[in-house]
C-alpha cells in the first residue's frame, strides 16, 4: 500500500551575523512549527502530526567573486537538515546553481539534488528558490521544492 506524505514547515528564527571579507556566518535560534499529514495513515512512521518546538541554524556564505558563491547550512531540531549549494551569478540579480541536501531522523532520510535560484531581492527582503528530486529510505523518490526568505534589519 502507498503512503503519501505533506510536511508543512514554519520557523521564526532570529539570529546573529558575522561577516569578514568574503564569508559571512549566520546563528539563528527560535521557535518551530511543523504538520506532517500521512495518507492513509501509517501508525509506523515517526513523523506525523503536529509538533512545535525549537530550533538552531547555522549558515556559511563564502563569496570568493562577485560572481561566485558557496552556501553551506544547517539547522537542528526533530528533524535534522543539512545543505549545500554552488551559485553563479550569470544574471543580476541572483545566483543559480546546482544544490542538495540531506534529511534524517530516526527511521527517514531523503536525499535531495536539485538546483536553486539565490540571493533576489525586493526591498528588504531577500528571496530563495529550489526545485529537483527527492529519493527517500523507504524507496520512494518525486519531485520537491522549496521557497524560503529572509529580511536583514
Amino acid at each position: 500500500m502507498d503512503v503519501n506524505g505533506t510536511m508543512l514547515s514554519a520557523a521564526a528564527l532570529p539570529g546573529w551575523r558575522s561577516t569578514h571579507d568574503n564569508l559571512t556566518i549566520d546563528v539563528y535560534a527560535g521557535p518551530l512549527v511543523q504538520n506532517y499529514r500521512l495518507t492513509p495513515y501509517d501508525p509506523g512512521s515517526r513523523p506525523h502530526g503536529f509538533y512545535a518546538g525549537g530550533q538552531l541554524a547555522a549558515d556559511l556564505w563564502y563569496q570568493p567573486n562577485p560572481a561566485t558563491m558557496v552556501a553551506l547550512d544547517s539547522s537542528i531540531a526533530s528533524i535534522g537538515l543539512i545543505g549545500a549549494a554552488i551559485g553563479w551569478r550569470s544574471t543580476e540579480p541572483f545566483f543559480i546553481g546546482p544544490e542538495t541536501q540531506v534529511l534524517w531522523c530516526l527511521d527517514y532520510q531523503q536525499l535531495r539534488v536539485g538546483a536553486h535560484v539565490t540571493g533576489f531581492r525586493i526591498d528588504a527582503l531577500e528571496w530563495s528558490a529550489a526545485g529537483g528530486w527527492a529519493m527517500e529510505s523507504d524507496r520512494r523518490a518525486g519531485p520537491y521544492l522549496r521557497l524560503g526568505f529572509n529580511t536583514r534589519y
